[in-house]
């Protein structure tokens, strides 16, 4: 490898899955369309992952930290989950009728959440934020909401694009989330009662508890449902999740990501007043029963409970902020890492007031940590997993440092 980035043709394989792609997938990639980086200088095609690492379609082995966005709490491949998820195929995972583990998940989920008494399940997070709102709706008579944050890509999500009906813009306000007191204002104005709130703590910064009291009480006062989107954050904080970390006690949480570590499993608990709306309610699907997810769900839930995971991706989170912040700081790199909201969910955002040199700065470090073998994503927050070592985050740091050294070239440019 070259001091200043990655040899030519480091990713051919990957270029070319991504020519092959172009002709059969609309923008070519099956997430949001674009890649790491500009043009084809990072992987594009994953094709193994185990523990806290994945390899490319190069064969180039990486320490992830973006984990599949965030599913991945206990590590690739976990060997306690998939054999649940395995035994549970054997059994046949899709049955006709209703199967005790949909009782047991429920139950296990309403004793981890606090504010929980009642539970349903889906298979993803924007499923779960969307069945959310409708039983909010169901329970207040109402049908305008706030929202305040990614809560997924359904037609809701994205109220004021033209390629979704119109009229959602009017239906779907939006609160500042730099600006979080101005809910109170938003409520008072809005052209219709609101029939829910729905937060994404990340989003929140920097993060308070007084601030998520607030949101909390002034959504109440309003007579609105409080819906606390932790499709990102549970299980990575203990003993409750986030909730319990600030001290609230939400109407509806909405789960996602770690809860299956990696197999299809998502949820919305709540308290019995809101939940029971939800009963005669359209949210069925014919794959929302499915098992094999809910049985990986169930031994992800059993390793948290007797593993110090939280404890772990915390440690380790701020560790590598720590360490970020240190190296960039030696380098005069205006840059500053941060837990988004916590350290299990780190970040580097770039700083300088000039945008154009952020540009450069952002391609050349993420370029540099890519063809050494760590594996960030420069516009999404990354994943701290608990099969992340020290030593892992000590190569990661030595990395980055190398990466900013570089990058540094950029200031003179």
């Amino acid at each position: 490898m070259s001091e200043g980035g990655s040899e030519p043709g480091r990713y051919r394989a990957s270029s070319e899955w991504l020519a092959r792609a172009r002709a059969v997938i609309p923008g070519a990639h099956h997430l949001s369309g674009r890649p790491l980086l500009p043009g084809e200088e990072g992987p594009s095609y994953m094709i193994r992952g185990q523990g806290a690492r994945c390899w490319d379609a190069d064969g180039h082995e990486y320490i992830d930290y973006i984990g599949a966005f965030g599913p991945f709490l206990l590590g690739y491949a976990h060997p306690a989950v998939d054999a649940a998820a395995r035994a549970q195929l054997e059994r046949g995972s899709l049955l006709s009728l209703n199967h005790p583990l949909h009782v047991e998940f429920a139950e296990r989920l309403v004793a981890r959440f606090g504010s929980a008494e009642m539970a349903v399940f889906f298979k993803t997070g924007s499923e779960a934020t969307t069945a959310a709102l409708r039983i909010a709706r169901a329970a207040t008579g109402r049908r305008t909401v706030v929202r305040c944050g990614y809560h997924g890509w359904h037609d809701w999500c994205l109220p004021v694009e033209q390629f979704v009906p119109t009229g959602l813009a009017e239906q779907v306000l939006e609160l500042d989330a730099s600006n979080p007191g101005s809910l109170a204002q938003l409520l008072k104005e809005a052209p219709a009662p609101v029939a829910a709130v729905i937060v994404a703590p990340e989003m929140i910064l920097p993060m308070q508890a007084a601030v998520f009291h607030e949101l909390l009480s002034t959504t109440h006062a309003h007579g609105a449902v409080f819906i606390l989107d932790e499709v990102k954050t549970a299980l990575r904080i203990k003993p409750g999740s986030f909730q319990e970390h600030v001290g609230i006690r939400p109407d509806l949480t909405t789960l996602s990501k770690a809860l299956g570590n990696g197999w299809p499993i998502a949820a919305v608990v709540g308290n019995r007043e809101v939940m029971r709306a939800a009963a005669g309610l359209h949210l069925s699907a014919t794959y929302h029963g499915e098992t094999a997810g809910i049985a990986a769900a169930i031994a992800t839930l059993d390793f948290v409970e007797s593993h110090p995971v939280s404890e772990h991706v915390w440690s380790l989170g701020e560790r590598l902020i720590a360490g970020l912040n240190a190296s960039a700081a030696q380098w005069r790199i205006p840059a500053v890492a941060f837990g988004e909201p916590l350290p299990p969910m780190p970040f580097l955002r770039f700083t300088s007031v000039d945008s154009a040199l952020n540009d450069r700065l952002k391609a050349r470090f993420y370029r540099e940590v890519l063809a050494r073998g760590v594996l960030l994503h420069p516009r999404h927050l990354w994943f701290v997993s608990y099969a992340h070592s020290a030593s892992d985050i000590d190569r990661t740091l030595e990395v980055a440092d190398t990466a900013f050294r570089l990058a540094a070239s950029e200031l003179g440019a």
